[in-house]
């Protein structure tokens, strides 16, 4: 090409007075050019390692292609721990999620070792949040393993001895904790369709209206994230963990920012995900409350070790753990079903084992079943039903065991097992449900409590917690 034709196809280009290139002042804006783009590029690499450890496979998740990443680490878009690029998975029934894992957190070595079927919830609690909330990382890929393995059914998502590490948007986990990871520049839908996959799904995955309607946000669709209260932001990123179709959906504190007046519209929603899309759900959060209206099973960590596992009824109610749980009062976890509500009154009554239970008046149904959690500083232990007294509960049950409780035995701690009524139907728990009480020594000596010896204990209505149950 001639240098006519050459400035007659792009008559953009310098040229000297006498109409020939100007070779210099074209090559200093084309070194200038590839300056700046290196600029940028040094510029989005020290934005990146401004990132934290977890901060960089959020952001990895937002892009198919690694351009978009690097844009996603400069900028640091607020990036929900989602893939919505990600190929959907293959249709396939529910499956379980296996752990095994150990891992390095600040001072302390972690092991753990759980198994969470479809359809069931595992609570991860201990005295530190952080150790829980590092664990549920590291099963999501988000931050490094020592070793062991995980698998979501068939799928082996981790294994240090085969020296597989599926990314954090390749094991199909959903990620929901209390900021949500709204993108601050979309709406509510365009933050909900951000999380559609490619690729057929499952005929059960939830689809984007289903969940809008389940979640109630057709009337937030245009508004964006600033324009949300935390109830509604926490709502959307419910529904884009769903839309991402998971195979199981890790929980980290995700009420930790939602007014305690509002949590319990959100249980409701979380309690329905396990039976309603058949999802292996693993839950960490510091309240206990939370822990007994959603857990069917519990894993207690205590310096990085696990110290009880088992179902939820089972393990709250062994007051030994009690010094695991810092901020949790000793008591015990019951499962009951509703028979009666006395509206003249404001009361309800529940069936634990046979025997009745009256507690504050509930909205949930008679037949429904509901958790009841009783301190066990609120109990005494009688040897015959006693008279005169304002406690409307009074069990007929059967010591089991005595021991030392507190820091330095300051007090003891007595389980009774409660009777049951025989050829019981509909029974919720399958074994003898137990409670526990705290007495004092010269109490418990003065009274000559041991194993084997029959009593009743007697609580108020007032000191019974109560909570539905999935």
């Amino acid at each position: 090409m001639t240098m006519d034709a050459l400035l007659q196809a792009w008559p953009w280009l310098p040229t000297l007075s006498d109409g020939q290139l100007n070779l210099p002042l074209l090559g200093n804006v084309v070194a200038a050019g590839l300056m700046a783009v290196l600029a940028l590029l040094m510029w989005m690499a020290q934005r990146s390692e401004a990132l934290t450890p977890m901060s960089r496979p959020l952001a990895h998740t937002l892009g198919a292609s690694r351009w978009r990443s690097w844009w996603t680490l400069a900028l640091q878009l607020p990036a929900p721990p989602l893939a919505p690029t990600r190929p959907a998975p293959a249709p396939t029934s529910a499956r379980a999620l296996s752990v095994e894992l150990r891992l390095q957190h600040p001072g302390l070595d972690i092991r753990a070792q759980f198994r969470v079927a479809p359809g069931r919830v595992c609570a991860l609690v201990g005295r530190e949040p952080s150790t829980q909330s590092a664990l549920l990382q590291a099963i999501a890929g988000m931050t490094p393993a020592r070793g062991g393995r995980i698998t979501l059914g068939q799928d082996t998502l981790y294994d240090s001895a085969a020296r597989i590490n599926q990314p954090a948007h390749l094991r199909h986990l959903a990620w929901l904790d209390a900021h949500a990871h709204l993108f601050a520049h979309l709406s509510v839908r365009g933050n909900l369709r951000y999380a559609l996959p490619r690729g057929p799904v499952s005929d059960d995955a939830p689809d984007f209206n289903e969940i809008v309607s389940w979640l109630e946000l057709s009337t937030l669709l245009p508004r964006r994230p600033a324009q949300l209260t935390a109830t509604q932001r926490m709502r959307v990123g419910l529904g884009r963990a769903l839309l991402s179709r998971p195979q199981a959906l890790l929980l980290d504190n995700p009420l930790g920012e939602v007014p305690h007046h509002e949590h319990d519209e959100l249980l409701d929603l979380l309690a329905e995900i396990p039976r309603r899309w058949r999802l292996p759900m693993v839950l960490v959060s510091p309240r206990m409350s939370e822990v007994v209206r959603l857990a069917d099973d519990v894993l207690v960590l205590h310096e990085g070790r696990t110290a009880s596992a088992g179902p939820v009824a089972q393990v709250l109610s062994d007051v030994s753990l009690a010094t695991f749980l810092e901020g949790t009062d000793a008591g015990s976890v019951l499962e009951a079903v509703v028979r009666r509500h006395d509206l003249s009154w404001l009361l309800s009554e529940v069936d634990v084992g046979g025997q009745r239970i009256t507690v504050p008046a509930m909205l949930h149904p008679v037949g429904s079943k509901v958790r009841l959690k009783l301190r066990a500083r609120d109990l005494s232990l009688h040897k015959k039903p006693p008279a005169d007294t304002s406690s409307l509960n009074h069990l007929n049950g059967r010591i089991t065991q005595v021991m030392l409780a507190g820091e330095h035995g300051t007090y003891g701690a007595i389980g009774i097992e409660l009777d049951q009524a025989l050829g019981l139907q509909g029974n919720v728990d399958q074994g003898a449900p137990t409670v526990w009480a705290l007495l004092t020594r010269k109490a418990i000596q003065q009274m000559d409590w041991a194993p084997g010896k029959a009593c009743v204990v007697s609580f108020k209505a007032m000191a019974t917690t109560v909570t539905a149950w999935h």
